[in-house]
């Protein structure tokens, strides 16, 4: 995140394949939200430039834009 205070995680392809992502205090090390959407392993994420939402992909073939904020998915893009 551009502020440094949190940083995001995926489950990664060679996980557990769940379609998680997970939002970190970096400070306190506690996870400060769980996103889930995804139907197969995350494997890439990026961080808007603003902070405020979150693009992620998956082996399910998507990329899902999160509000971070709420933890809602407001965009699935599929192909």
């Amino acid at each position: 995140f551009p502020d440094g205070r949190r940083v995001v995680s995926c489950d990664g392809v060679w996980n557990s394949g769940e379609g998680v992502l997970k939002v970190w205090d970096v400070a306190t090390g506690k996870c400060v939200a769980t996103l889930k959407g995804h139907s197969d392993g995350v494997n890439c994420v990026a961080v808007f430039p603003d902070g405020r939402r979150i693009v992620s992909a998956s082996d399910d073939e998507t990329l899902k834009v999160w509000d971070v904020a709420t933890g809602e998915c407001v965009a699935t893009l599929e192909g």
